[in-house]
């Protein structure tokens, strides 16, 4: 088994773990908790193998405090995203719920829809564009406030 191999058994094993134990989730922080939980699989991964750890716990400790912030920082931004998306015209909100909760390709929507794929690349690329000043004026209001 390569390291890719390896990177996939344990991101599996993740995902299987946060859907099993998401009722466990205090509600707060979900891209920390769900890193915890990759750590904690990396680890007992690498033990696993009996693999070298590449990391001493004090070194693996550090990068998981140097990686709060930036965690943190993602959850702040998924928060404003979702109440971005409550501000979305009904039809934008419609487009985006096809391309990202449905899975549905641009061709796809298209014909649901009933526009052009050229337009609904346009239209995405616009509430793309509307969703991230959204999100970083919301992000401005929250330090100022």
């Amino acid at each position: 088994m390569n390291r890719q191999d390896d990177a996939e058994e344990v991101f599996q094993r993740t995902c299987f773990i946060l859907w099993k134990k998401f009722s466990q989730f205090d509600g707060e922080n979900f891209l920390a908790w769900a890193c915890s939980v990759a750590r904690f699989e990396m680890l007992k991964h690498q033990e696993s193998k009996n693999r070298f750890i590449l990391f001493d716990d004090e070194t693996t400790e550090y990068l998981a405090a140097a990686a709060l912030p930036i965690a943190c920082e993602a959850a702040d931004r998924r928060a404003a995203l979702v109440g971005c998306l409550k501000k979305l015209p009904l039809s934008d909100s419609q487009l985006i719920r096809h391309k990202y909760f449905d899975g549905l390709s641009v061709k796809d929507i298209a014909l649901r829809v009933g526009r052009s794929t050229h337009r609904v690349y346009r239209d995405l690329a616009r509430i793309h564009g509307v969703l991230s000043k959204c999100i970083d004026r919301s992000l401005a209001d929250e330090t100022v406030g």
